[in-house]
């Protein structure tokens, strides 16, 4: 989603706004420390995002849009951050995709040896970097940008844990509240995605309650929606605050579509316990939230 997610609109370009302005903080405010800097983009798409320009009618029944002009993605906009990053991580399961994804070394030859690209499914390679990178020498700013609800909870315990790598998580809270239907009818697989997504079954608790009501055969319960957006950022907050120890910023992002709809928000959260550290970059995330 990171590299052509143009069906957005403007709001894509808040969000890759607001990642490259904290990248642009965060290198400027690390560049005399003795640590190699690394960016993670977790589903890197193209590297390019496609741009939805007025379209054609098809059999006078829905308008196809020409994806004809082409704008920067998190991949390039990551790539031209100045101070650079020492390392560049890209990952791109989509086979067609990453075949693009690659090109971006002939576009940023100097940078070649610092590039690497993964055409592997997100959660499996974000828990071998955890696992196998020297974190005593390595600090890192990861973006998941997923297409929808692929990242697993686990992975974002792994990232936390890591206690040196700032998460920007964009959730998929429009697919979520699709999901959760008003009287808890949710089928066994979409019970699973969630429990996936959001760690475990706490967010049935959270999300419905048990509403007791008169009929004329006695009282009935059943179960009622209140996860409503407030709610749902509110439960995935406290979740991100269990992960990381350097806290999670005050604002999100929301990112909606067309129509109003929130589809989407961005979450910043830092795992560094030091106070000096995740101070000055919530301080930063907070601005960058915000403006």
């Amino acid at each position: 989603m990171s590299g052509q997610d143009g069906f957005g609109g403007p709001w894509t370009e808040e969000k890759l706004d607001s990642v490259a302005s904290y990248l642009q903080a965060y290198t400027t405010a690390l560049k005399n420390q003795p640590f190699q800097l690394m960016y993670i983009d977790a589903f890197a798409g193209t590297g390019y995002r496609a741009v939805r320009q007025k379209g054609e009618t098809v059999h006078g029944f829905f308008s196809l849009p020409q994806m004809t002009a082409l704008a920067k993605g998190s991949a390039r906009r990551a790539l031209e951050v100045d101070p650079a990053f020492d390392h560049y991580i890209f990952i791109e399961a989509n086979p067609g995709r990453f075949q693009e994804l690659v090109q971006l070394e002939e576009n940023f030859g100097s940078m070649r040896d610092r590039l690497t690209f993964k055409n592997q499914e997100a959660n499996a390679a974000i828990a071998k970097i955890c696992r196998d990178t020297d974190w005593r020498q390595t600090r890192a700013v990861l973006f998941l940008d997923p297409y929808g609800m692929q990242v697993n909870w686990t992975t974002i315990e792994a990232i936390g844990a890591v206690r040196h790598i700032d998460l920007w998580y964009l959730f998929p809270v429009g697919t979520v509240q699709r999901l959760l239907q008003r009287e808890g009818r949710i089928s066994a697989g979409w019970k699973t995605a969630l429990d996936r997504l959001l760690g475990d079954a706490s967010w049935r608790a959270e999300f419905y309650k048990t509403v007791c009501e008169p009929t004329l055969f006695g009282d009935r319960t059943r179960e009622s929606k209140v996860a409503n957006l407030p709610a749902i950022e509110r439960y995935v907050r406290e979740r991100l605050l269990e992960a990381f120890r350097g806290g999670v910023a005050r604002s999100t992002l929301q990112l909606r579509n067309s129509k109003g709809s929130c589809m989407y928000l961005l979450f910043f959260a830092c795992g560094n316990p030091d106070p000096k550290a995740h101070g000055l970059a919530l301080k930063i995330a907070q601005h960058v939230l915000k403006s």
